[in-house]
């Protein structure tokens, strides 16, 4: 009879539990949705609404793509929803089956994910944000590569990143002309803007030094708006991608660690909760 009156209880608290999380799947969908669909303003207003200053370069980034949100909100609300429906159905123990496993797993990669990004956040910021490390393995020498083969195969893409994370070039004044601490083949490798001006006039340009007329050709010719992409490269010259993806990753490990373990911790209880039910079907104890 306890065990009984133990396994109704612990039904409805896990009923309870998947709802609570398919009201915040539900709540991320609608953030995406409105930044999908609210406007020029709906992504600063979302972040004064929901006071994410603390990570604004996180948001930033996160909401120039909000489908993740939609995919991510829409995901956890039909899985929770699924799972208060069939919370002491007659297909439960089929479904505890597998969703006490696949909660454990996740659980434990939220957890180990959330540690491992506050101690690489410890190290860039000790670094002043121009170190990244993870795990003890120096990333800076593999993110250098992997930028000059974006700026040189992919132009557009790293001209649209730029944008997003408000930055410019790998290296903090990377794209200033004339070159200072940089060499010109470092500035073209590092600076997608001046790739497409130097591959087309011969030489690195300013806003100053080309004219309106040329830029538009440049522009027309390969397709995007490369004076844009020039605008933001110089706007943000002093502000490397080394420099503003650290404070990234710094603000994703030290802000958002605490609510990590939390999210972690919550599928943890979830998956507990199943196991339990499910060993007390089978063990033939109701």
């Amino acid at each position: 009879m306890v065990c009984c009156i133990d396994k109704f209880c612990c039904e409805w608290i896990l009923r309870v539990l998947n709802l609570i999380a398919a009201l915040a799947g539900l709540f991320l969908l609608g953030c995406g949705l409105y930044l999908e669909f609210g406007g020029a303003t709906s992504s600063s207003e979302l972040l004064e609404f929901l006071k994410l200053h603390d990570i604004q370069e996180v948001f930033r980034v996160a909401a120039r793509y909000p489908i993740w949100m939609i995919v991510l909100g829409a995901v956890i609300f039909v899985v929770a929803l699924v799972s208060v429906f069939c919370t002491g159905a007659s297909c439960s123990n089929c479904y505890y089956c597998v969703y006490s496993p696949v909660l454990m797993l996740c659980s434990a990669a939220i957890i180990f994910g959330a540690v491992i990004l506050h101690l690489a956040a410890k190290t860039t910021a000790s670094s002043d944000f121009q170190e990244i490390k993870i795990l003890g393995y120096d990333l800076n020498e593999r993110l250098v590569l992997l930028w000059a083969q974006g700026v040189m195969e992919d132009t557009q893409t790293m001209c649209e990143l730029q944008e997003v994370v408000q930055c410019s070039g790998f290296y903090d004044g990377q794209c200033l002309v004339p070159p200072t601490n940089f060499t010109e083949v470092q500035v073209i490798t590092g600076c997608p803007a001046q790739r497409e001006l130097h591959k087309a006039t011969g030489s690195l340009q300013t806003p100053s030094t080309i004219t309106n007329q040329t830029m538009e050709a440049i522009s027309e010719e390969v397709g995007y708006n490369v004076g844009k992409c020039l605008y933001y490269e110089t706007s943000n010259v002093e502000f490397g991608c080394l420099r503003t993806l650290a404070e990234i990753l710094y603000q994703v490990g030290n802000v958002l660690f605490i609510p990590g373990l939390v999210i972690g911790g919550y599928c943890f209880v979830l998956s507990l909760v199943a196991s339990y039910l499910t060993c007390c079907t089978l063990c033939g104890k109701v």
